[in-house]
């Protein structure tokens, strides 16, 4: 593959990523959606993007890999039970963003200047994320307990995803050029 070519898929790949940030953000104006299933499908398609990308880059990275095989298994586990509950999807929401950020960062350890900056603050973000989820869960709890889902916490994952899919947007989108032409 060329490096314009490469420059152009890992390119698209950001923007279709930044598409499914978009399509997150508005999940809370359509309760009527099964969120499970849509949560599952907006993975399942960021993991195949995201695969995509990484097939695109030379060496092929198999850290970057594994981030990208996380996302797309936790959407297939989504989409393959479709009676799973609020509790065990916060619980497997939490374990997919500490998944993703620990090989995010060691494939920014294999990644050169400045290309491993982006892929830092893209597993960053994911662990913030994981921990903002992990110190809220009492409380997800509580009102799950007392009054089931409600649309607070919807649009809290809502946003979680958005922001994880803005990340991996950024990386991807500013990374490009530079990947493209990376040498490893």
């Amino acid at each position: 593959m060329s490096n314009s070519a490469r420059t152009v898929v890992i390119r698209l790949a950001g923007l279709l990523i930044f598409l499914l940030a978009f399509g997150s953000l508005l999940l809370p104006l359509a309760p009527h959606i099964s969120g499970p299933e849509v949560i599952g499908v907006m993975l399942v398609a960021a993991g195949v993007i995201e695969l995509a990308a990484v097939y695109a880059r030379r060496g092929h990275h198999l850290f970057a890999g594994i981030a990208a095989g996380a996302t797309l298994l936790a959407g297939l586990r989504l989409l393959l039970d479709p009676s799973i509950n609020f509790l065990t999807v916060l619980n497997f929401v939490i374990l997919w963003l500490v998944v993703r950020s620990a090989a995010l960062f060691l494939s920014a350890r294999h990644s050169d200047r400045p290309l491993c900056t982006w892929v830092y603050l893209a597993a960053a973000v994911d662990f913030g994320l994981a921990v903002l989820l992990l110190v809220g869960l009492p409380v997800a709890v509580l009102v799950y307990g007392l009054f089931g889902t409600v649309d607070e916490i919807v649009a809290t994952f809502a946003w979680i995803f958005a922001a994880s899919f803005v990340a991996a947007g950024l990386l991807l989108i500013a990374a490009a050029p530079l990947e493209a032409s990376e040498t490893r």
